[in-house]
């Protein structure tokens, strides 16, 4: 993000203090300092650039405590994450001998802790993180820029997701078709903070929930009018995988994964830090921590840059425990899809491994930090479903769908359900025979007499050899006499 000019983050305009009920209030009860003096020192001896940050009641507490000035959000800044970091925290420390966190607080405090925000830093400036400076002449924003406030902490992930700047990968649906921003999903009611303290972002009740707009046809139905918006999960896949994977299982495509950080100061004490190429993937985990409202088996999970050697210039050997958690970590990304490579087919994720975190994504110690994440391989689907006569057959012909139909308390596991004599297929089960199927006699009279018909199998390939070549006979007769004639034709005219 480009930087400011100094008199664009410094100059106050006019409209502040005409039209802005903030203007009306003197600069130096928010921000310090002492109007009495002339000289320009002494006028801003003690002044706080944001008055907001860590304590905004301080500031803010005057007005927005009292019942008509909304004080649930003075009041909830403390449990803010956005102020307080605590998640960022509570998985660092996790990873550090408790002996270590003075000076692990210490070193997150110089490159980690930097991106926090504040009511200051969303209502009227950019964050510290992009080097601050007044949003707009200092006026309040009710909803906070997307482009100079929330992308500039959120901006080489969720950002490039959200608004598809990853090369070859669209923006996110919400954004391309109904050019929704952050706060569609992230309202001011989560924005604010939450009555408690959590030990991760995904335990605050009151976060982003796809099921906020999108349940299913009977919560659709049953809900308020006013509440039901989005689209009702109508598709009979939602029903099968429900509380089994999330949602971004299916609907994401792939996303950022950034490796191995070192921090430290260079040799004149200004601060940086060392990151490994990231890369895009997709990866589908075990959740680590399911729980009633996540309660989801398989969930999306994306690569974070935490190493052994993260705070060495500052404490050599600080992350003592870095295996205590997953390298690879519960993700929600933001670049959602109705159609994905993953969900095009069942097959295309039922049976494809790739899609599948396993100890072959990870080397050395992380092996076993991510032991809680890694999907147990299974063996190919053909194999899992070897009671089946001519199992890879089926899997082919047959939709998955028609077995594992939602309407069914259990998945068909009968061949006698489908090949009976009274059911729609007209056949029974008999052993699989023998030979070929791809030859030249009628392949659904050899079925049929079998009793091995399944649904799909109508080919008929002897008869579709013939009819191809006929056609190729056709072509070739046509050009033949095209050419033949063309030769005539010049012959006749080169005799005249």
């Amino acid at each position: 993000m480009a930087q400011l000019e100094p008199y664009e983050k410094l100059l106050v305009d006019y409209d502040f203090i005409d039209e802005d009920v903030h203007g009306q209030i003197s600069c130096e009860v928010c921000h310090g300092g002492d109007p009495t003096t002339a000289d320009m020192e002494a006028t801003h001896k003690g002044v706080v650039k944001d008055p907001t940050f860590p304590d905004a009641t301080k500031a803010c507490g005057s007005c927005h405590l009292d019942e008509e000035g909304h004080p649930e959000i003075a009041a909830m800044n403390p449990n803010n994450l956005h102020v307080n970091l605590n998640p960022f925290k509570n998985k660092i420390f996790m990873r550090s001998d408790p002996q270590h966190h003075e000076a692990v607080t210490a070193a997150m405090g110089t490159h980690c802790m930097t991106c926090h925000s504040s009511c200051g830093q969303c209502h009227v400036s950019r964050p510290n993180s992009v080097e601050g400076g007044l949003i707009d002449g200092h006026l309040f924003q009710k909803t906070p820029p997307v482009e100079t406030n929330c992308t500039s902490c959120h901006g080489s992930r969720v950002g490039k997701e959200f608004h598809g700047k990853n090369e070859g990968f669209e923006a996110d649906l919400h954004h391309r078709e109904q050019r929704m921003a952050c706060k569609a999903c992230h309202d001011a009611d989560e924005m604010h903070g939450a009555d408690g303290d959590y030990f991760d972002r995904y335990e605050v009740p009151n976060r982003a929930r796809c099921e906020k707009c999108h349940p299913t046809v009977q919560e659709f139905s049953e809900m308020e009018e006013e509440l039901a918006k989005g689209k009702p999960l109508e598709h009979p896949s939602h029903a099968i995988h429900r509380d089994k994977v999330s949602c971004q299982v299916c609907h994401s495509l792939q996303y950022k994964n950034c490796y191995s950080c070192h921090v430290g100061k260079d040799k004149v004490g200004v601060p940086y830090f060392k990151t490994e190429p990231s890369t895009m993937d997709f990866k589908i985990g075990l959740n680590p921590n399911p729980t009633e409202e996540r309660p989801h088996e398989f969930v999306t999970v994306r690569h974070i840059p935490v190493s052994p050697g993260l705070f060495d210039y500052y404490l050599k050997d600080a992350m003592t425990n870095v295996t205590a958690a997953p390298t690879w970590k519960l993700a929600t990304p933001h670049n959602i899809q109705l159609k994905t490579p993953q969900n095009a087919e069942c097959l295309a994720c039922h049976d494809n491994h790739r899609l599948f975190l396993s100890e072959a994504d990870t080397t050395g110690w992380e092996i076993e930090a991510n032991q809680p994440v890694f999907v147990p391989l299974k063996p190919p689907l053909h194999q899992r479903h070897a009671w089946l006569n001519q199992s890879r057959l089926h899997l082919a012909k047959v939709d998955c769908l028609i077995c594992h139909d939602t309407a069914l308390a259990e998945p068909l596991n009968d061949c006698s359900q489908c090949h009976t004599p009274q059911s729609i297929l007209l056949t029974e089960v008999a052993p699989a025979p023998h030979y070929s199927l791809s030859n030249w006699s009628f392949t659904n009279s050899e079925l049929i007499a079998k009793g091995m018909y399944v649904a799909g199998s109508t080919r008929i390939p002897g008869l579709d050899m013939v009819a191809i070549l006929i056609v190729i006979l056709t072509f070739a007769g046509c050009t033949v006499h095209g050419t033949l004639r063309f030769i005539c034709r010049r012959r006749n005219r080169d005799d005249d």
